[in-house]
């Protein structure tokens, strides 16, 4: 009986079995996958970390030859208290990343040591030590150093973006994350559109009050008839208002269809003034050389009724060529007064423009006579320079303008853009020229 009992319970025993079967291979995808989600995630953490620490990087190479530049000891104690800020973030950085890539261990070396020499020379030139022979060398070793280390980074870098071999998603132990993946729908929280490119001084001064701005206040008609002039109306298939804004300024926000696509921009209600304007749309392949297009832009400029303009630097991407206009006022260069134009490569038309600084900051302004002389500005740069032109302009600063001479300088085959205050002599900025095929950059 026992055995016909054992037997009669044999096809429930079976179910149990096959359900626990079922269940542990439930169990265990379901495993599986928080596995590969988490690892995603840690791959992305790495990503993330990893492209902050190749921003920080950047800025430390920049400003270790920038220090060996500028001929101001000011100039070069604020920017080796950046290094040294910058240092202790890419350390931050650094320590969410395995160590067992090269890159990160060589790295954290390197900020760690190049943090603390940063913060010992800002010490000395603090307390008026002199910056010798040997500190020039050591930072020039530093740099170095850190060209080859970010070339070690770009190549991580490539790899990822082109979608070959991802050692961070290897690291984690999953699968390559893309970087369309690794961004996902973030907020980059732009208030107003901004052109792809940002040259000297193109953040300007941010003040509160429009300067440029004057007239009526328009109508929404009035608004539309005006971003259709602007666009050029003989351009517009159809148009409309499409709401309305505060930032930067009370304005219609207006959209038009062209044959460049669809155009959207903001229309200042006092006086009509175009803050900005962009493209919805793909550029086909270019007709027109840049120069060409630099002209068009300019004129495009003087047809609004924009003062004397003159190019300052240029970018093309994608199928446009944004260009950086600033405001000439007796032959000097206004560069608070910068306005941005982007031009179809394709149509030579005008698709996008940024007029947040120049409607600003934009004024007649009272231009006074330098107290310093060209000859006795260049004489405060470093000797190491080999300089050429030089010209008066106006430069934005924290808590107004100065006038200076903006000279343009080379060392070692770089090229370098310094700012000379014209009264007072004090080195205001200095900047790196970076150009290739597709334009011009400062950095």
């Amino acid at each position: 009986m026992k055995f016909k009992g054992r037997i009669a319970r044999g096809p429930a025993l079976i179910a149990v079995l096959a359900a626990m079967t079922v269940m542990l291979a439930l169990y265990a995808r379901a495993q599986a996958e928080r596995l590969e989600a988490l690892q995603n995630s840690v791959s992305a953490s790495y990503e993330r970390a990893f492209y902050e620490t190749a921003s920080l990087m950047s800025n430390i190479e920049v400003n270790l030859e920038k220090a060996q530049v500028t001929g101001s000891a000011p100039r070069r104690v604020k920017l080796l208290a950046q290094i040294s800020r910058d240092a202790v973030s890419a350390q931050n950085s650094l320590s969410a990343l395995p160590a067992s890539l090269a890159a990160v261990s060589e790295s954290l070396k390197f900020v760690n040591q190049t943090g603390d020499i940063a913060a010992v020379l800002v010490n000395r030139l603090s307390a008026d030590g002199a910056f010798t022979n040997d500190d020039f060398a050591l930072l020039a070793r530093l740099h170095d150093s850190c060209v080859s280390l970010n070339n070690l980074i770009g190549g991580i870098v490539e790899d990822i973006e082109d979608g070959g071999r991802n050692p961070l998603a290897e690291a984690a132990g999953g699968a390559p994350v893309t970087v369309a993946e690794r961004v996902g729908t973030e907020d980059i929280g732009i208030d107003y559109p901004e052109l792809l490119y940002d040259g000297p001084f193109s953040d300007g001064r941010g003040d509160a009050v429009l300067k440029a701005l004057s007239g009526d206040e328009l109508t929404a008609d009035q608004a539309l008839q005006a971003a259709r002039d602007f666009i050029g109306a003989d351009r517009v298939a159809g148009a409309w208002i499409t709401g309305e804004g505060a930032v930067p300024a009370p304005s219609y926000e207006i959209s038009a269809y062209t044959d460049d696509g669809l155009l959207t921009l903001a229309v200042t209600k006092q006086g009509g003034q175009v803050v900005y304007m962009m493209v919805d749309g793909a550029a086909g392949e270019p007709a027109f050389s840049q120069a060409s297009l630099i002209d068009m832009a300019a004129s495009f400029l003087k047809s609004r009724g924009y003062p004397p303009v003159e190019v300052s630097y240029w970018t093309a991407f994608d199928g446009y060529l944004t260009v950086n206009f600033a405001a000439v006022q007796d032959g000097v260069l206004l560069y608070p007064d910068l306005v941005k134009v982007q031009m179809s490569m394709e149509s030579g038309l005008p698709v996008g423009l940024e007029a947040l600084n120049y409607l600003t900051n934009h004024t007649e302004r009272r231009l006074q006579e330098p107290a310093l002389s060209e000859e006795r500005a260049r004489a405060l740069l470093n000797p190491l320079l080999s300089v050429g032109r030089a010209r008066l302009c106006v430069i934005p600063l924290d808590g107004g303008e100065a006038m200076c001479y903006e000279f343009a300088a080379e060392a070692d085959g770089v090229r370098y853009l310094i700012y000379i205050d014209a009264m007072t002599g004090e080195e205001r900025n200095i900047y790196r020229v970076v150009e290739d095929e597709n334009g011009q950059l400062v950095i």
